[in-house]
């Protein structure tokens, strides 16, 4: 029959705070049994008690470590617990589990008892701590008192059947441990399911025990044909021909174990870089777009520090004048005032010369008009073009054009007529202002294309950014495993050397099976041509002792093999059959899984569509959905119902809905009893702390009990204490 978990109680155990009564007893039945917590409430905790009842270990949440529980017995010890405990008095921690099966009903309780001599309750120096002895009890289903149990080795061959040790690697895990619970990588791991699940242990040790009896039959018949009486030289020559033949096999069959040995760890460090790999690539492939990016990201930037410190620039430089923005009025004011100026100038000038030279003549025109090159022309072509009369050599009007030409001369010799001449200094501020008010009607414009453009380098900028800031989330994401310090360079490197290996040890290993064929075929016809050649008189018992221990290593041989291929073909059958199982509520198309045998005789596990394509299902779910129907074709597997219970701690951390829904109906339909430890199916906010799938799944009548712990929110570590709720 199988065993069934009846309730487990805590003791003031972490979270679990009190003693061993109805707050901290969880009541379980056949069938699949469910614990749902957000993190921290207690899952991980639930799950190092029976790390603890098997191992006497328990699972440190700070470096997910197992240790010893007399190492970290301080830590065990609810925070509340040990808070309330005064320095002399001692509190007890402790777990209590109850399983039955077909005739019997067990009680275990472990537990230590800790006293604190010290302030510090968080420190290991201020509590001496007592492991106490493990307690078991039993009766009948008749009788409801327990007896306890006395005997060490009883006490231990009643915890191992709760679950049998070499059968715990199947039936109790983490969800992440499924990941190396069957390593398709490793030829030790698919042998070690074969060998749970069948006797091919024991053929293996016929086939060296009858190996041994062949060799030893072998060399006492040679023996008795050297000691006859007649000397055949062909057969001592075919003798030792054979002895050449086998010499020659035994090396070639180490160096076949040496080349597959090497095709395996090539093959593990290939699998083990699979996604590293493909990561490495991409990574690869990412850190020469970042490092494009980062250089345009530098240009941007540069660019756009380069026009925002050229921006007050534009305030004085005549090709933009922005800092006559707003003396519009100004212009036109100057202007006028300038002009009065100038006619109180000339005139004042013109006053002064006339009365130091009354016959000059008197005009009114702006200083340097007409310009000098206009009077060399009209000098010279004795034409004046203001008036277009004819200006001949020696008329006055000639002689004025001179006079003009040269006034600039003149002008120097001047009598000054004020006191402080400032026709140069305004002459200068119209001059040096002209760039600025030419463009005044123009500035607004000029800022508004100036922002606009700023605006334009600030988005580009931006974008630039948010892009080379995808690219480095992007890379940060591909760190599935490996380390970021990995040379990408160095992981493809490594994958293309595994690959690289493979290639060769496969051809290795096909020349030297190959050559080994060949070498058994020589050592047959030879061995027939001793058979022809040996003496009739040879005594009939060692002639037939050989002949039965040779039939024997070639059967027993045989019969290893054939039950190893149907134990692999019966595996791959349960697979299937698991897996459509799990899958069904998903959209997955049709597929299958195949068990294929690698050149070193290692188990290769591909997952084929319906024309036997392979399909590559990278994603995390996909793949440890495919190892748990493994591990429960390794339990159905078996010629005998699978009697012991499932024992699970966030299995379905990398599920889908539809992939969570399929693991619940599947393992109900496998083992006889389950115990999940999930957060996926809690949702806080709902009055019964589950989500809709959550509800949909307990509906299911293969779930018979469902709890849901909690933590209060916003309390002291010394105050927290983890409480559960029947659900179902």
């Amino acid at each position: 029959m199988a065993s069934i978990i009846n309730k487990i109680s805590f003791r003031n155990f972490f979270n679990y705070y009190g003693e061993y009564d109805e707050n901290t007893t969880y009541e379980f039945e056949e069938g699949v049994n469910i614990i749902v917590a957000d993190n921290g409430a207690g899952k991980s905790k639930f799950f190092n008690a029976f790390l603890w009842l098997f191992y006497d270990q328990i699972l440190d949440s700070d470096d997910k470590i197992k240790k010893n529980v007399k190492d970290v017995a301080v830590k065990i010890i609810s925070d509340k617990a040990k808070n309330e405990t005064a320095i002399g008095d001692s509190v007890e921690t402790g777990i209590l589990i109850e399983y039955s099966t077909g005739l019997w009903k067990y009680q275990i309780t472990k537990s230590f008892t800790a006293t604190r001599i010290r302030e510090n309750i968080t420190s290991y120096d201020s509590w001496q701590v007592i492991i106490n002895d493990v307690e078991v009890s039993q009766t009948d289903h008749v009788l409801p008192k327990f007896k306890p149990v006395y005997d060490a080795d009883e006490k231990n061959s009643i915890i191992k059947k709760l679950i049998l040790p070499n059968l715990r690697q199947y039936s109790f895990f983490q969800g992440e441990e499924v990941d190396s619970i069957i390593d398709f990588g490793k030829k030790s791991s698919i042998e070690e399911a074969v060998r749970t699940l069948t006797d091919i242990s024991k053929y293996e040790e016929l086939v060296e025990l009858t190996k041994a009896f062949k060799v030893k039959a072998e060399k006492d018949l040679n023996k008795q044909i050297q000691t006859g009486q007649e000397h055949n030289e062909r057969l001592d020559k075919a003798i030792k021909l054979k002895e050449e033949f086998e010499k020659s096999l035994e090396n070639d069959e180490i160096k076949l174990k040496e080349f597959e040995n090497l095709y395996d760890f090539a093959e593990q460090e290939k699998n083990e870089l699979e996604q590293n790999f493909s990561n490495a690539e991409k990574r690869n492939e990412l850190d020469l777009k970042i490092k494009e990016k980062n250089r345009r990201v530098n240009e941007a930037a540069d660019e756009y520090s380069s026009f925002l410190e050229t921006l007050n620039n534009r305030f004085f430089d005549g090709n933009f004048s922005w800092i006559s923005l707003g003396f519009e009025d100004v212009e036109t004011e100057f202007q006028e005032k300038i002009q009065a100026f100038r006619e109180i100038h000339y005139e004042k000038k013109a006053q002064k010369n006339r009365g130091e030279n009354p016959n000059q003549h008197f005009h009114f025109l702006p200083l340097d008009s007409p310009d000098s090159v206009s009077l060399k022309n009209m000098i010279d072509r004795e034409h004046c073009f203001i008036c277009n009369r004819e200006a001949k050599i020696g008329t006055p009007e000639h002689d004025h054009f001179i006079k003009l030409k040269n006034r600039a001369v003149d002008s120097k010799k001047d009598v000054e007529f004020v006191k402080n001449n400032l026709e140069a200094f305004f002459g200068g501020l119209q001059i040096n202002a002209q760039p600025f008010y030419n463009k005044i009607e123009s500035i607004e414009d000029s800022i508004l294309k100036t922002r606009e453009k700023e605006i334009h380098l600030n988005e580009r900028l931006t974008k630039l950014k948010n892009e080379l800031k995808t690219l480095k989330s992007q890379r940060k994401d591909l760190l599935i495993s490996g380390n970021e310090d990995d040379d990408p360079q160095v992981i493809i490197n490594r994958y293309k050397g595994a690959i690289k290996r493979i290639e060769q040890s496969s051809y290795q290993i096909e020349k030297l099976k190959d050559s080994i064929r060949q070498l058994k075929t020589k050592i047959q016809n030879t061995e027939k041509e001793i058979q022809s050649l040996r003496p009739a008189d040879l005594p009939e018992g060692y002639l037939l002792n050989y002949e039965i221990c040779n039939d024997l290593a070639t059967a027993t041989e045989k019969a290893r093999e054939r039950v190893f291929n149907n134990m692999i073909n019966l595996l791959e059958k349960n697979a299937n059959h698991h897996f459509q199982n799990l899958i069904k509520y998903n959209e997955l198309a049709g597929g299958k899984l195949k068990f294929d045998k690698t050149p070193s005789g290692a188990i290769e596990f591909n997952y084929t569509d319906n024309k036997g394509n392979l399909v590559a299902g990278a994603a995390e779910g996909f793949q440890r959905m495919k190892k748990f129907s493994v591990v429960m074709a390794v339990i159905s597997a078996n010629t005998t119902k699978y009697n012991y219970p499932l024992l699970a701690d966030a299995p379905l951390s990398a599920f889908g809905s539809a992939f969570t829904e399929g693991f619940f109906e599947a393992t109900g339909n496998v083992f006889p009893q389950s115990i999940i430890l999930v957060n996926d199916l809690y949702d806080k906010e709902d009055d019964m702390k589950l989500n809709d799938l959550g509800k949909k799944i307990i509906k299911n009548s293969l779930v018979k009990r469902v709890y849901v712990n909690q933590v209060p929110q916003g309390v002291d570590q010394v105050e927290l204490v983890t409480t559960r709720k029947k659900i179902k």
